[in-house]
């Protein structure tokens, strides 16, 4: 069974990357329909009446940044002097919405000449001198770090926390695939610089659970483990996806597409309590569960590990103008066709020099807590790491388990308001936050 990723005609490929994406039936080059922002804001307008009104173009079309409360936290702080690590594909370093926000100096590619499925481009051998590395050859990296720190400048969107600083911290290959040893290289990194934040929209391949009873995945769980204390121990908030796959992370049962690496040798096989998906099950990980713009997304995972939840979008709640997925920016360097493909099916928009689509996934909730922590970081630059994410829980609004929730859905909310599987405290609230 693939995971729950983006699929094209042309691209097919297991992408550990947590997005959601549609089957594109056909796109080739030429075939791009992309719309103006003036275009697309007018269609947002009408289709999400509870966006803000501004201040940049495609603002009429964040709706998400409305229920997590974000411009009534930038009156108050907006993020200026955070650092914002985000472990994924690369960012492109010339998106309009990223101009002056990205720490280039810092940024870093730990794709190795060893990684599987590696473009030669991407790998550096953890050389930070090579900042061509780093640049984002696909758009995942670049959608998160727009919807974490996109400026408010006048074009395209804006961003959670929008004077925070973006530091691109490759672990993902062009295909997708997130190894484990890139990683947990990454988080280490994370935790030399002493970064305030790090966003993880993915999980460690080549396995969806590390079980701690096979000595071979036991050693991999233990090193990611280890190197996210690392990074916790220097200050380091680390705020992750919870995953796709609409399982109950509290109890597991069944992996399918395990290893996803190398190809065709993936198995069912039964899972247990000792099983964990990594980043999201590791100890001090802030782990968030996506929501569409009604209720819980039909992909997330829940649990629970959850922690908050943020928008991630599911395009199967509404059927206004972008499907209630999350807009945000693309990378201008895709390689691999994504672009053509998903301009073709969700009118995604174009202008400036810069590229926005819709997608969904866990991939996207979670840049919207790592906002939040910036903001909050923003505002108390000394609030130890565990303060921060203990903020971000108790700040949250809280929400109930759905009523009338399907019978024949596997996951099951338990819990109280205040407290849930499916939300965890409840929603990422940036407001309450910084207040």
């Amino acid at each position: 069974m693939k995971k729950k990723i983006l699929q094209v005609a042309f691209l097919t490929t297991a992408i550990s990357v947590l997005l959601v994406g549609v089957l594109v039936q056909s796109a080739s080059a030429g075939t791009t329909a992309a719309i103006d922002q003036a275009t697309a804001a007018g269609l947002c307008t009408t289709a999400y009446p509870s966006a803000p009104g501004g201040p940049d173009p495609l603002s009429p079309c964040q709706w998400d940044m409305a229920v997590i409360k974000a411009p009534q936290a930038q009156a108050k702080e907006k993020g200026g002097g955070v650092r914002v690590g985000v472990i994924d594909g690369g960012v492109d370093f010339t998106h309009p919405d990223l101009d002056g926000a990205i720490d280039v100096a810092t940024s870093c590619s730990f794709i190795y000449s060893t990684t599987p499925t590696a473009d030669p481009q991407e790998v550096a051998n953890g050389n930070c001198s090579n900042k061509n590395a780093v640049q984002d050859l696909q758009g995942h990296g670049t959608h998160v770090a727009t919807t974490i720190a996109g400026r408010a400048n006048g074009v395209g969107i804006v961003g959670v926390a929008p004077e925070a600083t973006i530091v691109g911290l490759k672990a993902c290959t062009i295909a997708g695939f997130c190894f484990a040893d890139s990683v947990a290289a990454a988080l280490r990194y994370a935790g030399d610089q002493k970064l305030d934040v790090v966003n993880l929209s993915l999980f460690a391949d080549p396995y969806l659970y590390f079980c701690a009873d096979e000595a071979a995945q036991r050693a991999v769980l233990l090193d990611l483990q280890n190197a996210a204390r690392y990074a916790q121990q220097r200050g380091v908030v680390i705020v992750a996806a919870a995953g796709n796959e609409a399982h109950d992370l509290g109890h597991p049962t069944i992996d399918e597409i395990s290893p996803d690496w190398p190809p065709d040798t993936a198995e069912v096989r039964r899972v247990r309590n000792n099983c964990r998906v990594t980043p999201a099950e590791l100890p001090g990980v802030v782990t968030v569960s996506a929501t569409g713009v009604n209720t819980l997304a039909s992909y997330s995972n829940v649990g629970g590990p959850v922690d908050v939840a943020a928008p991630g979008g599911d395009a199967g709640q509404t059927s206004v103008y972008g499907r209630g997925r999350i807009l945000a920016g693309w990378s201008s360097t895709d390689a691999t066709g994504l672009w053509e493909a998903l301009a073709s099916v969700n009118r995604a928009v174009e202008g400036n020099g810069g590229r926005w689509v819709w997608i969904s996934g866990t991939s996207m909730a979670s840049p919207h807590a790592a906002g939040v922590a910036a903001l909050i970081r923003g505002k108390n630059p000394n609030m130890p790491q565990g303060a921060v994410a203990a903020l971000l829980r108790s700040s949250a609004t809280s929400m109930s388990c759905p009523a009338n929730w399907p019978a024949d859905d596997p996951r099951k909310c338990t819990g109280g308001k205040g407290q849930t599987s499916f939300f965890g405290a409840g929603m990422v609230n940036a407001q309450g936050a910084v207040k």
